[in-house]
């Protein structure tokens, strides 16, 4: 009789082969081939079929995401800025102290206050922004000084330009914490200082094929580091504030007022960028005619290098006056 082995069928004859109903010994193993044959071809039909319905699927589900992605990307494109300005007062969760335009203002007097006869700055920025780090290392000290002795008042624009220059989402996630901690933190000093920590040259992360993940312990230490409470900081970096980030990002991008005037990048938005009293300093002109941005910057207000953090010294431009911004040469 024939017994299934790992290998095919076996076939052993007993004495008697009219137990076969009279077929031949080989006719059998022939039969048994065959039936083992056709079981595998049925076997690899299904299998292909399986494989064909996944592939359909696989081909269906990218399908469908690509398009749902160029479909908002278009619209984002679309978008006027009313409209992004719209969407973002429309959010519902935003920071304690953020305004209509996206910025979170503090000074001296505290979060969503200004300090008197004092120009305020405004500094848009993206952590994962070289150009940033830079910004922030020469300033950051002497916007600390001007802010504590009432000289300027400060206004953040968090923005997540560089977002999907990382492979898990960090200009979200350290922009989530910026405003986190001015919405849960009373000290400005601790947002101002976890900025400064975060665009050092030691942790902020390098973009695209060169990002190394950077993981939201990593982020607490920085903040907790700058002052901010461990149980401030240990929720500090979710993404709550995702919605209210990314549209005001997308304001942002639509405010004409904030596009580079000269430059290779004309006419488009590039960060850092800085305003004060309302109106942009020209960052492509200081950098063709080798100032730092500290020299631009206290120029602009009207503010001797040695003035700065003296208490009654205010800049000249006051809270309301036009920057007396310097001169520079045409970009190239």
């Amino acid at each position: 009789m024939a017994r299934h082995t790992g290998n095919g069928y076996y076939v052993q004859a007993p004495a008697d082969s009219s137990w076969y109903g009279g077929a031949d010994v080989g006719d059998l193993l022939i039969q048994a081939r065959q039936a083992q044959e056709a079981k595998e071809r049925k076997q690899r039909r299904i299998v292909g079929f399986i494989a064909f319905i996944v592939v359909v699927i696989f081909v269906a589900v990218i399908g469908l995401v690509s398009y749902r992605s160029i479909a908002k990307r278009n619209a984002a494109q679309n978008v006027t800025e009313d409209q992004a300005y719209s969407a973002l007062q429309s959010v519902k969760l935003k920071p304690k102290f953020a305004n209509d335009k996206g910025g979170i203002l503090f000074s001296k007097a505290g979060y969503g206050k200004k300090t008197a006869n004092a120009p305020t700055l405004e500094i848009y920025t993206d952590p994962m922004c070289p150009g940033c780090a830079v910004l922030h290392q020469q300033m950051d000290a002497t916007l600390r000084a001007l802010l504590d002795s009432g000289q300027i008042n400060l206004e953040i624009h968090p923005v997540t330009f560089l977002d999907n220059m990382s492979t898990d989402h960090y200009s979200s996630r350290a922009d989530n914490g910026v405003a986190y901690i001015a919405s849960n933190d009373p000290d400005p000093n601790h947002l101002l200082d976890f900025i400064t920590n975060i665009h050092s040259d030691d942790f902020q992360p390098e973009e695209a094929a060169d990002y190394k993940p950077v993981n939201n312990r990593q982020l607490q230490e920085q903040a907790m580091a700058a002052g901010v409470p461990e149980d401030i900081a240990s929720k500090a970096f979710g993404n709550e504030y995702e919605p209210w980030l990314s549209a005001a990002a997308q304001y942002t991008l639509r405010r004409p007022e904030l596009k580079d005037i000269g430059g290779q990048f004309k006419g488009k938005l590039t960060t850092p960028v800085v305003v004060i009293n309302g109106k942009m300093l020209d960052i492509s002109g200081i950098s063709d005619i080798g100032l730092t941005y500290k020299v631009a910057i206290l120029q602009s207000i009207g503010l001797a290098n040695e003035d700065i953090g003296v208490a009654g010294k205010q800049p000249a431009i006051g809270a309301d006056g036009n920057p007396t911004f310097p001169k520079t040469q045409p970009s190239a």
